[in-house]
């Protein structure tokens, strides 16, 4: 329950960017994770809490930066028995006397700059097997992409956010199964679409609004082929003239209005 992009999750809540976690509450960016609450960045961490940027941890509190340990608080280690003792003591302090603690820890501990798997020639964080990938976070299988934010197996994108399954696109927010679309919000499983929201299963539509399995439509519009592409050229010509070409659409579509439709 309430939870933001958590994919193969179970019994979770308050998570947000976690995969394949169970019995999670307050995790961020955690993979694989098992009864862990108020991690972030964790890999393979069980019966752990407070924990940051750290793989293969189990019964382990307020831990930065550490590998393969058990029975760490504050990354000092502990018997099993003196573990249990204390662990019954700090769960009794709020969050934020925890926080307090454990800050300290946090500036001082090295931590890796991206956090990242199978990259080549690629930047950016969580980030994993990317190729050509340049400022790109929190997205996985992608290639020759830039300036993206969770966009997954897709390839040719430009200033995209929240895409999967895509190529040759630019400036897209929310979708996929797209395929040389710009300037799109919430649309899927269409090609050739340019300044177009919540169009569906359709192609080659421009500047149109919640439509599904449609062909040739401007500002929601039928027209023949040979219509369609001579005045969408007419409508980008007069764009380029005024400048707004190339540019994100307004909160509406009033200025079109001007291009002769």
């Amino acid at each position: 329950m309430y939870n933001h992009r958590v994919f193969y999750c179970k019994d979770c809540t308050d998570c947000t960017l976690c995969n394949k976690c169970e019995l999670c509450y307050g995790c961020v960016d955690c993979i694989t994770c098992y009864n862990a609450n108020f991690c972030v960045g964790c890999e393979q961490v069980v019966d752990s809490d407070y924990c940051y940027f750290s793989v293969n941890l189990q019964k382990c509190f307020g831990c930065v930066s550490l590998k393969g340990k058990q029975h760490c608080i504050f990354n000092q280690q502990y018997t099993p028995a003196e573990y249990e003792q204390k662990i019954a003591e700090l769960k009794k302090l709020p969050k934020e006397t925890i926080m307090e603690q454990l800050q300290p820890l946090l500036l001082k501990t090295p931590r890796p700059a991206m956090t990242g798997k199978h990259n080549t020639n690629s930047y950016g964080d969580h980030l994993y097997y990317g190729t050509n990938a340049y400022w790109a976070f929190d997205s996985k299988q992608l290639a020759d992409s830039y300036y993206v934010y969770h966009c997954d197996d897709s390839k040719d994108l430009l200033d995209c956010s929240h895409l999967g399954w895509s190529e040759n696109c630019y400036q897209i927010m929310s979708g996929g199964n797209l395929n040389n679309c710009t300037f799109c919000y919430g649309s899927w499983h269409s090609y050739n679409l340019d300044y177009c929201e919540l169009v569906y299963n359709s192609h080659d539509c421009f500047m149109c609004v919640s439509l599904s399995k449609k062909e040739f439509h401007i500002l929601n519009q039928p027209y023949s082929e040979a219509d369609y592409h001579k005045k969408k050229t007419e409508i980008i010509q007069a764009m380029r003239a005024d400048g707004s070409w190339g540019k994100w659409y307004a909160s509406t579509f009033k200025e079109v209005i001007t291009y002769g439709l």
